[in-house]
């Protein structure tokens, strides 16, 4: 294959730091919490405020955290440092946001020194626009946090393993705080995946093999001490219940031995969820498919490219053992597979292929500012959307200013490939993701709670998956659980029990007056009602 000689861009990181920033930190926190992922972590930040506990906080009246407490950490120390001790929105999001702004532009100095600043630019904007990527750097969930830790220490340990850096000791111990902080976020998955890649890399390499293993061992079992005193402590809290929780979360839902079923699905789930996920640069791999080559010589694999592949391939392989399977589980792979991308992009004999592409861009943005408006004023009965600020109706009309800019001089398609995406995922993060996705958020079912300050709000759940995580958000950690209908029954007059249409109501009506609240709550997708006591 052939690659452009490395161009001095002025300024490269400034352009990936501000377009990283720009996209991805002013707008967190005007979305409403709308699924059960996020209010789940950010209640545990609120109860940590709460109660002054920061091993084992209790929400919703006796639900210990089902995850170790990094990011409920981090979002309470932003709550006490910017919001006078109060979760939101957007406090409860900025550590994926900074976390997805660390890895982006940690990616970007290894790319840099790897294949030079124009690789190492188009790397981090095709890294920062994959759909999976964006989408879990603006989400209050443990993913981003975890992956940005492991994608970092990864890069770090290739540089170890490939360059003479100064002051190894500082190099080491910065691998070992981030795979620290990694499984203080989800567990020892966070260290272990990791070290496995560095390992099998390094044996790819040529390294010996027991220096290798001992060295990573050290660090494995370094990054392993201080949650494994968190650990210590939070049983000491929480007894046998925190033991089976743990086990079930992390050995249980590896080994497909939870006592609930949790995103079981086929082991080709992965590889769709990657074609997905990886939008919109899927198209334009599939474009290159059908690109032809020039040059057919012998492709030559170098350090970087083969510390890329190890690291998607093993991540890849490792989490189709799990029954349970989930597209973010795949995250540390896809700084690696953008790699692979942002290659195909350098490549001079792909110029075909990414001119397609870009067209096909222009188009796309072309047609979006005049669809979004007109939903905006004409919501479709299945779409139902927010009104948008006038500054909402700004932003809808930039991706037309790149994609026009193509069409009348079809000049640079890498660059105005890049600043149509870029300008469509901001046109979603600050217009559209508001307006679609707020209407759809249990907060709008507050008022009809009618409850007053001193007023019970008890629930019933007939398991786990039926919590009201994001009306206990909103009523700042309220909610507590009812056994049944006669352990609710003991509350006094006036107490609201919510209730998904999932449970065993028999009895309800000797104590309770129930109706309808609301026909799919956003946390389990089923309907469910209110009842007062008498």
């Amino acid at each position: 294959m052939s690659q452009r000689k490395n161009t001095w861009i002025p300024n490269a990181a400034t352009i990936v730091v501000v377009a990283a920033v720009l996209l991805l930190i002013p707008w967190l926190g005007l979305t409403l919490f709308n699924s059960k992922g996020e209010p789940r972590e950010a209640i545990v930040a609120v109860s940590i405020l709460q109660s002054g506990d920061w091993i084992l906080p209790v929400n919703y009246g006796d639900d210990i955290p089902f995850k170790p407490p990094f990011l409920a950490w981090c979002i309470a120390v932003f709550a006490k440092i910017f919001n006078g001790g109060t979760v939101n929105e957007f406090l409860s999001r900025l550590p994926s946001a900074l976390a997805a702004l660390g890895m982006i532009m940690a990616g970007y100095k290894w790319a840099e020194k790897a294949r030079g600043v124009r690789f190492a630019m188009i790397f981090s904007f095709v890294t920062l626009t994959s759909v999976e990527v964006f989408r879990a750097a603006v989400a209050c969930r443990l993913d981003m946090v975890l992956t940005a830790c492991m994608v970092t220490a990864l890069y770090m340990l290739y540089t170890l393993a490939e360059s003479k850096v100064r002051r190894r000791g500082l190099w080491y111990a910065g691998v070992v705080i981030l795979l620290t902080c990694a499984t203080l976020t989800k567990g020892p998955v966070g260290a272990l995946l990791p070290c496995l890649i560095a390992g099998i890399y390094m044996l790819l390499r040529g390294k010996r093999f027991f220096p290798t293993f001992f060295t990573l061992l050290v660090i494995a079992v370094l990054s392993m001490v201080l949650p494994a005193w968190w650990a210590v402590e939070a049983y000491s809290r929480g007894g046998e219940h925190f033991y089976e929780l743990m086990m079930e979360e992390n050995i249980g839902r590896l080994t497909g031995t939870m006592s609930y079923d949790s995103h079981i699905k086929p082991w080709w789930y992965n590889f769709l969820t990657l074609a997905a996920g990886l939008l919109p640069w899927t198209l334009l791999l599939f474009a290159a498919c059908f690109g032809r080559r020039r040059n057919y010589g012998t492709c030559k694999v170098s350090p970087a490219a083969l510390f890329s592949i190890v690291a998607a391939v093993v991540t890849v392989l490792f989490y189709t053992i799990p029954a349970s399977k989930r597209s973010v589980y795949l995250l540390p792979a896809y700084p690696f597979i953008c790699y692979g991308i942002a290659h195909i992009i350098d490549n001079t004999d792909r110029r075909t292929a990414i001119r397609f592409f870009t067209w096909f861009m222009a188009v796309l943005a072309i047609i979006v500012p005049p669809a979004v408006i007109w939903l905006s004023i004409s919501p479709l009965p299945s779409l139902p959307m927010d009104s948008m600020p006038w500054w909402g109706y700004a932003i809808i009309i930039i991706p037309l200013l790149p994609a026009v800019s193509w069409c009348v001089n079809r000049h640079s398609p890498v660059a105005h490939t890049f600043a149509i995406v870029w300008s469509l995922y901001l046109v979603y993060a600050a217009a559209v993701m508001p307006a679609v996705l707020n209407p759809k958020s249990d907060y709008r079912l507050i008022p009809a709670l009618g409850a007053a300050p001193d007023t019970e709000i008890l629930s019933l759940a007939p398991d786990k998956a039926y919590r009201f995580f994001t009306i206990n958000y909103y009523m700042d950690n309220r909610l507590r659980l009812a056994k049944d209908i006669d352990d609710a029954a003991t509350h006094p007059a006036g107490t609201i029990l919510l209730v998904p249409a999932e449970c065993d109501t028999a009895g309800l009506g000797k104590y309770f007056d129930y109706r309808p609240l609301t026909a799919r709550s956003c946390d389990f997708r089923h309907a469910a009602g209110i009842a007062i006591k008498r």
